[in-house]
C-alpha cells in the first residue's frame, strides 16, 4: 500500500477502506510517513469531506494508535 495512492483516492473523492485509515494512522505515529504527505490527505479529505463510517474509522485507529488507560 502506497500513501501516494491513499491520497488520490480520497482526492477523486472516493471512500477509504478501513485498511488505507489504519495504514495512514499507523504509518504517521511511527514516523513512517511524513508530515507533507499527512498535510496532502488532510487537505484532500477537508475539500472532500468524510462519510461517516471514514470519521469513525479513523476515530477508532487514533484511539487504537497509542497507550490505554483504564480509568475503572
Amino acid at each position: 500500500m502506497r500513501m501516494y495512492d491513499i491520497i488520490l483516492a480520497k482526492r477523486q473523492g472516493k471512500e477509504l477502506t478501513n485498511e488505507e485509515i489504519d495504514f495512514f494512522i499507523k504509518g504517521y505515529t511511527e514516523g513512517t510517513i511524513p508530515d507533507y504527505q499527512a498535510s496532502a490527505l488532510l487537505m484532500a479529505i477537508f475539500l472532500k469531506d468524510m462519510t461517516e463510517r471514514e470519521i469513525v474509522e479513523m476515530t477508532r485507529a487514533m484511539m487504537d494508535s497509542g497507550d490505554k488507560i483504564d480509568l475503572s
